[in-house]
């Protein structure tokens, strides 16, 4: 076989294996969307587990942050500044006011609830606005509407014109113990100065124990 054949056989199979894997992984992540998604709230009447997928493109379940207290809101890029970006802006600066020691236990979590237009780098993008605190999510579709469920977030879409649309975001911040116990909520509209003193309040009642 000449040279030029031997390179044009080896492209043609480079591109056919190309092919069958892009093919199995749509066929893949198909099946998973459409397939039940097990979440388990340990007795929590609010939250519980989840897998997602967080800003630096890594799969992130609820246990890697055990040992610390997260701070849970469900928004999306799209809303407007002064809702969602004002809660992310609250979250970010009540942890970080808590203290060099105190805000390594705390983690203010910002789940998108639109998941089909905020990827990875867009999140990663939206976070930097708030410094280093925010950690952001993202899923596949049907995984985010179980986890909002599940966190008792609304997942209401209002369709706008030329295809546009809008999300009704979350109306309070789910506050989760460093074991993953419920320990109650904050408004959405809670300052920064409200929020670390939530958070002063919990972490001293859990230090007494």
């Amino acid at each position: 076989m000449k040279q030029n054949e031997r390179d044009r056989f080896f492209l043609l199979v480079g591109l056919a294996i190309l092919a069958v894997s892009s093919i199995c992984g749509y066929v893949g992540y198909r099946l998973f969307d459409r397939a039940p998604v097990p979440l388990v709230s340990y007795g929590n009447p609010v939250g519980g587990s989840f897998r997602l997928v967080n800003g630096a493109d890594g799969s992130v379940l609820d246990t890697d942050f055990r040992g610390r207290w997260m701070l849970i809101y469900f928004g999306y890029t799209h809303c407007p500044d002064t809702v969602c970006g004002a809660t992310a802006k609250a979250m970010a600066e009540g942890v970080a006011a808590l203290g060099r020691e105190r805000s390594r236990l705390a983690v203010p979590i910002f789940i998108t609830l639109d998941p089909m237009r905020d990827t990875a780098e867009d999140l990663r993008t939206y976070a930097l606005r708030f410094g280093t605190q925010l950690t952001v999510m993202t899923g596949s579709p049907k995984m985010i509407q179980a986890v909002a469920k599940e966190y008792h977030a609304p997942y209401v879409r209002h369709e706008g014109e030329n295809g546009d649309y809008t999300i009704d975001p979350a109306t309070q911040i789910v506050i989760m113990s460093p074991t993953g116990r419920y320990e109650g909520t904050l408004p959405a509209t809670a300052t920064a100065g409200e929020i670390t003193a939530r958070m002063t309040q919990l972490m001293d009642a859990q230090a007494r124990h």
